[in-house]
């Protein structure tokens, strides 16, 4: 999904209520990162660690590929077991299937309904590619489940979720339930994007028929948003619930399974270095945080939602060096008593086959080498200026949401649409203009440095005008991508970096 296929980012064209009510009644993450890409995001989300680290950074895991998310690695579900939980994982896998042993089931989740590869037609359930011809991929654990054939899968999914939290027996186990949603996700190339008519009649503003399926697609996102905050609500067990609700990876605006997704003003997309397609949406809402109502501008990455969920459940680490073998960090302080995050450093991807290196450390942003001959290294989407019908009372269509008056008791202050209307400006990004000493950014000619706190939309590559540190970035990448580990020499390029 693309940063600005919500309303909560300032965009009139697509009205998200629920989706924004999630982030205005919790904590709204203005920079967090993942990886830029399905299999590599969602890899890095179970293992809290780095796609480079796990053999996962270069494309995506295709159908009837021989490989998966290593087995000796170890994921969310199987800490969370070890102390009592029950794990359930609805939706799109996409972490290997070529054996039993990569499956969700034989991964430490209880329980899987959805599909296993890259997507599916959203009412037939079947995924059709270059190399296969068409098949069904819609599993109940590792048994075929046809019988949600021919209703909506974003629905389905959101039923299914719906069932094991109505099921789920609140006196004997914690729950974790993982909801990987199809949406918004391009189905099979004949019908890339599909959607409910009664979700498309919302939205007649939008001309381009292409954009409004998506807008459709999003719509019914949103609505799925407002159905388990629901669920959670009629189970009693909101008091000890914590939501977070964030995108894999930015959205493709064009080329190979294209939506018409929009990042802008973001620069890049989907599957490619920039921020368009590492910088996206993620909320997160919980009673236990002290301090709500807020917009973040802490650093995240999605290796940190594995320690963070680890240690609100109480999970003891075995040894010192078991906590430090990952690469996201616990941030759960942060949100609770915004205790500063330490300095960051992200290694987006250093991927040696596809030829591009990704980086960020306090505050800089690296980049070398890109994807698809950088056809798609612009400032795309920008989206012709169509106005919800709805937009002039979007204050009072959040405040109506379900999700609105499910999460609005539990509040820490008592919020007025003023209140909405600043936390939704402070969401926005507001680019940089060209500076004169700056130079065009040619990753595939030279290195780019930006500073993206104060140039969010990459326009100002400023590599020539600090030559030691560039020198400094690529030492401690020559070292990252042949040891992939600390080593004492290292330590005092790295404080430099931090420092």
């Amino acid at each position: 999904m693309g940063s600005y296929d919500i309303s909560l980012k300032g965009s009139n064209q697509i009205l998200t209520p629920n989706i924004d009510a999630l982030g205005y009644q919790g904590v709204i993450f203005k920079r967090h990162y993942t990886e830029s890409l399905c299999t590599p995001s969602r890899a890095a989300f179970l293992t809290g660690k780095s796609s480079i680290h796990i053999g996962l950074q270069s494309s995506v895991i295709l159908s009837g590929e021989p490989r998966g998310l290593p087995i000796d690695v170890k994921i969310l579900p199987e800490y969370l077991k070890e102390i009592g939980y029950r794990t359930h994982i609805v939706g799109k896998w996409h972490l290997g299937i070529a054996k039993k042993d990569f499956i969700p089931t034989h991964r430490g989740f209880d329980s899987h309904t959805g599909h296993l590869g890259e997507f599916i037609d959203y009412f037939d359930f079947t995924r059709m590619t270059e190399s296969y011809t068409r098949g069904f991929d819609f599993r109940c654990n590792e048994s075929v489940y046809r019988d949600r054939v021919g209703q909506y899968a974003t629905d389905v999914l959101t039923d299914e979720a719906m069932k094991i939290i109505r099921n789920h027996d609140t006196t004997s186990h914690p729950l974790f339930l993982y909801l990987a949603q199809a949406a918004v996700h391009a189905g099979n190339s004949d019908k890339p994007l599909q959607a409910l008519a009664r979700d498309v009649d919302k939205i007649n503003h939008i001309r381009d028929p292409r954009r409004r399926l998506y807008a459709a697609m999003v719509k019914a996102l949103d609505r799925s948003v407002g159905e388990i905050v629901q669920a959670l609500d009629f189970k009693g067990i909101l008091e000890n619930t914590i939501i977070v609700f964030f995108s894999d990876n930015g959205g493709p605006t064009e080329g190979f399974h294209s939506t018409g997704a929009s990042n802008f003003p973001l620069r890049g997309q989907k599957d490619g270095p920039w921020e368009g397609g590492l910088l996206g949406t993620a909320l997160i809402w919980s009673p236990f945080l002290q301090k709500r109502h807020y917009v973040s501008n802490h650093v995240i990455h999605i290796t940190d939602w594995l320690p963070t969920f680890l240690k609100t459940a109480g999970y003891t680490w075995s040894s010192r060096s078991s906590i430090n073998a990952l690469d996201g960090h616990s941030i759960w302080p942060t949100l609770t008593s915004s205790r500063p995050l330490r300095d960051r450093e992200i290694v987006h991807n250093i991927d040696t086959i596809e030829g591009y290196t990704s980086y960020y450390t306090h505050g800089w942003k690296y980049i070398n080498g890109t994807m698809w001959e950088g056809k798609h290294d612009s400032w795309l989407g920008n989206m012709p200026y169509e106005t919800s019908p709805e937009a002039h009372q979007y204050e009072n269509i959040v405040m109506n949401s379900i999700t609105w008056r499910v999460l609005n008791p539990f509040a820490r202050m008592h919020l007025q649409p003023n209140n909405v209307k600043s936390l939704r400006r402070r969401t926005s990004f507001h680019c940089q203009k060209k500076l004169w000493f700056s130079r065009e950014c040619k990753p595939r000619e030279a290195p780019c440095l930006f500073n993206v706190h104060t140039d969010p939309c990459e326009v100002n590559n400023v590599a020539h005008l600090l030559p030691d540190y560039l020198n400094l970035i690529q030492r401690r990448l020559q070292y990252l991508q042949e040891i992939w580990c600390h080593h004492p020499m290292f330590l005092e390029i790295q404080k430099q970096i931090l420092h």
